[in-house]
């Protein structure tokens, strides 16, 4: 209930009981006063009436004189009645009126209740007793004269129930004015409208209500500006490839979920696919310093073919090796004339040398009637017939068989079937030592037809998509723990987080590596850091279990997710690889060293040795010496090479 009501009803209700406590009192005092009235003016009437008449009740016409001054006296509408009687009680004379009056209501009578006394006087006409007169005051107009009284009373009290009531509502809006001013604020706060409150409130009091408000909308708006800022932040790191400067493959996923929805304008378009057909020889062959120039050059090459697009155009990097180029409202014939220039200005760009195509390009028509899987399909089946055109790029619409996933399942459960894999090792160094802490090892996969080796930049991506991951890692596992048998060496696996993910794949890795507990000692298992964030429950509980059995425990990319400390805390892992970001050119880049200073700090306080990965130079290494990096990986001290048995 509001204020106002609340304080007018109790208002109301205040002076309706002053009202009945005055209307009681005035009514219990008027009706003495007026009973004694009536019964003096009853008595007066008697006694001179009765001195008037009783000359004449002794003969038959001084009964007439007598009647017509009964009647005389009782036409003036004052009395109730009046009788005479004679010695013997007989009626002599009787005169009445009606007790009720028109102009007062009967309820008002009835709770009033005025009743006149009766007076009675004897006639005597000096020398005996002639009879009795008997007069009683009408209560007519003592009842008009108390019923006008309370109207006036009632009216007053109306009238000043509507003054206080207006006062009241007056008082009521200035006191609460203030407060809904500031209710009015605090809805624009949440709206994020953080203008200040002008109003001055006529109560002191309530001041400082105002000045509070405003504060907090200056603080707020102040928090909101920085939270937005960092918010804007966060989504360019999440959308948006480090290495590249374009949107990565969240932000495709996200753009293509909105080009296929109802709302969207565009309803079609071509999906075009260009993957980097040499960055897995020039990461082995020269290094992933080289790689990553390779995969900067080329996107930057996109950037500008993009920004001359007189169309809407977007780029993004799906992963190491592909890009992904989204364009709206185009023909095939306009698509096809771009992706040929675009080929073609491409050749120039290979660090081998060797004449091969620097990409491979596949492309497929979308429309909003087809899902994002089938398009990813169609599109992929495009860049896999590509590989095998002389012109390096390909139309999925010109193909007689979509086969990209169905394709990519039979190479990888080929794979899976054959039980076979070549291991490559690396080691990590201990630079005091200068021998091998441990080896990580990678497995390489080969194409049951060509017999080439699979570049990991398209099986990973595959293997994911078709939620395959953990039956590759179960594989690698196996190979390594039967290799193990026959070596001393300690060696390192790396973990999936879609395996990782995966409570099938966590209880085949115990249930296996408590068969092998003689091994257990010589593993080590190697966790991606985005893993603490994504799936912190399940790499905690893991690597709780595979410390237990005597495993060592390394997480990898260390200052790529700073979110990932408080993980790495309930982890305790023998060791943490400092992301290669981190550590490239770090001899010359003095924000790195800065941070990775701090990042020793935290790995140290924790007890946690530290392995730089992807060291490449003397320099590098020299560096990271001087920071007290006690462990470094990286083709400055070896490439990765078969493991024989």
């Amino acid at each position: 209930m509001k204020l106002s009501t609340q304080l007018s009803t109790s208002l109301a209700i205040f002076l309706v009981l002053v009202f009945v406590g005055s209307f009681i009192i005035n009514v219990k005092l008027t009706r003495e006063y007026v009973n004694e009235q009536l019964a003096t003016h009853a008595q007066d009437t008697a006694t001179s009436l009765g001195l008037s008449i009783t000359p004449y009740l002794g003969s038959a016409d001084g009964m007439i004189v007598a009647e017509t001054m009964v009647n005389a006296i009782f036409d003036r509408g004052f009395y109730q009645y009046i009788t005479v009687t004679d010695m013997d009680g007989t009626l002599l004379i009787e005169r009445s009126n009606p007790v009720s009056q028109d102009s007062v209501p009967s309820w008002f009578t009835n709770i009033v209740e005025v009743n006149p006394p009766v007076q009675r006087t004897e006639l005597n006409d000096g020398w005996s007793l002639a009879g009795e007169l008997t007069v009683q005051s009408h209560p007519g107009l003592a009842n008009e004269t108390l019923y006008e009284s309370v109207k006036q009373s009632a009216f007053m009290f109306f009238a000043a129930f509507v003054v206080a009531y207006i006062a009241l509502l007056f008082i009521i809006s200035t006191i609460t004015k203030p407060l809904r001013v500031v209710v009015e604020k605090i809805n624009d706060i949440q709206n994020q409208k953080f203008s200040q409150i002008n109003y001055k409130p006529f109560t002191q009091e309530l001041t400082f209500i105002t000045q509070a408000v405003n504060k907090l909308s200056s603080s707020v708006e102040g928090m909101f500006k920085e939270l937005t800022q960092k918010a804007e932040h966060f989504k360019v790191q999440a959308y948006e490839d480090s290495l590249t400067g374009v949107q990565n493959r969240g932000a495709f996923t996200r753009h293509m979920n909105a080009l296929l929805s109802s709302t969207a304008h565009a309803e079609e378009g071509y999906l075009i696919i260009i993957r980097l057909a040499h960055l897995n020889a020039i990461n082995t062959s020269l290094g992933a310093q080289e790689g990553d120039n390779y995969v900067v050059t080329i996107a930057n090459r996109l950037k500008r073919f993009v920004k001359k697009s007189e169309e809407n155009s977007y780029l993004f990097r799906l992963s190491g090796a592909d890009f992904a180029l989204v364009t709206e409202a185009v023909s095939k014939r306009e698509c096809a004339n771009r992706i040929a220039s675009l080929s073609e200005s491409l050749i120039h760009f290979n660090p081998l040398k060797d004449g091969d195509r620097t990409v491979w390009i596949g492309a497929a028509h979308f429309n909003d009637q087809q899902s994002f899987s089938e398009i990813m399909e169609n599109a992929d089946s495009a860049l896999m017939a590509a590989t095998k055109q002389a012109k390096g790029w390909q139309f999925a619409s010109e193909l007689a068989h979509i086969h990209s996933n169905t394709a990519w399942k039979a190479r990888l459960n080929n794979i899976l079937k054959q039980q076979y894999a070549d291991i490559l090792i690396q080691p990590v160094m201990n630079i005091e030592k200068n021998t091998p802490s441990y080896f990580e090892a990678f497995a390489r996969f080969k194409d049951k037809e060509s017999g080439s080796v699979i570049p990991m930049s398209q099986l990973i991506p595959a293997s994911e998509r078709l939620n395959l991951n953990p039956e590759v890692d179960k594989l690698v596992v196996s190979l390594v723990l039967k290799k193990l048998e026959q070596t001393k060496c300690d060696v390192a696996i790396n973990i999936a987080n879609a395996s990782l993910a995966s409570q099938e794949f966590q209880q085949w890795l115990t249930s296996t590596l408590n068969q092998n507990i003689a091994l257990c000692t010589k593993l080590v298992f190697e966790f991606e850091d985005s893993a603490l964030i994504h799936h912190k429950e399940n790499a905690i509980a893991l690597c709780k279990v595979l410390k237990e059995l005597g495993c060592r425990i390394t997480i990898e990319h260390f200052g790529d997710n700073l979110a990932s400390l408080a993980g790495l805390r309930a982890i305790q892992p023998h060791f943490v690889k400092i992301s290669g970001k981190l550590t490239k050119d770090i001899h010359v880049d003095k924000d790195n060293q800065l941070f990775v200073s701090s990042l020793l700090s935290i790995a140290r306080s924790l007890t946690i040795n530290i392995i730089a990965e992807l060291v490449e130079n003397e320099a590098e290494s020299e560096a990271l010496t001087q920071l007290d990096v006690e462990f470094q990986q990286g083709y400055y001290f070896a490439k990765p090479t078969l493991w024989q048995d």
